[in-house]
């Protein structure tokens, strides 16, 4: 779905909407524009749903105790909310937290699977891309501002997806899920979530270089 109103929307996906998901919404929301050297674009909206969500859940609690480990500080004001389609076809990117939660996005907007990854297979592809060693390349950004730079991202990450190596295990392009287990396999997934993250607002700062990058973001 193509909108003309300057925002690019980010839609994150797990389950139950109660760790995995609002954390990589959370870390995406400060990450992005730190990269950038600041505290809010306001071109950039993000926010997540789970597959299985029971609408106006908290945040799981040992959940949020690692995302303020990250440093994230608004992790109070979470709800959770089950996925629909208005979501979907609203957002211009869709990141699962799994491959399920990918496919339960484009299971509700079929066509919304060009824009559909996980974060682990989205955060590989913009390196690769940012590293140049795809043949794919995305124009800097420039005067018609991050949203506009960011379609480029996603549409240079589609034509690079077929380039990928494919991973020995597909199960490495999902995060863990530590729901109700120990508190270590919180921290494990939490980690491997920011790892993640950092990696996808680096790499989109470095292919954000270029004449014009500090403009209109």
């Amino acid at each position: 779905m193509t909108r003309n109103d300057g925002v690019f929307r980010i839609l994150t996906v797990c389950s139950g909407n109660l760790c995995r998901s609002p954390q990589a919404e959370q870390l995406l929301r400060a990450r992005i524009p730190a990269a950038f050297g600041r505290t809010d674009i306001p071109a950039l909206q993000i926010s997540s749903a789970g597959t299985k969500a029971f609408d106006d859940d908290p945040m799981d609690k040992l959940a949020v105790a690692e995302a303020v480990r990250l440093g994230i500080p608004d992790t109070a004001a979470h709800r959770a909310r089950r996925i629909r389609e208005p979501h979907v076809e609203e957002a211009d990117l869709i990141v699962g937290m799994a491959r399920e939660h990918r496919a339960a996005a484009t299971s509700l907007v079929p066509r919304a699977n060009r824009r559909s990854f996980t974060l682990v297979e989205f955060a590989r592809i913009v390196e690769a891309l940012a590293n140049g060693e795809l043949e794919s390349s995305v124009a800097p950004l420039g005067r018609d501002g991050f949203a506009a730079f960011m379609r480029r991202v996603v549409d240079a990450a589609v034509t690079a997806r077929g380039m990928m190596p494919t991973p020995v295990s597909p199960d490495e392009l999902d995060v863990e899920d530590p729901y109700r287990l120990e508190p270590e396999v919180y921290k494990r997934s939490a980690d491997a979530i920011e790892v993640h993250v950092a990696r996808i607002a680096s790499c989109l700062r470095t292919l954000a270089d270029g004449r014009g990058a500090e403009l209109r973001v």
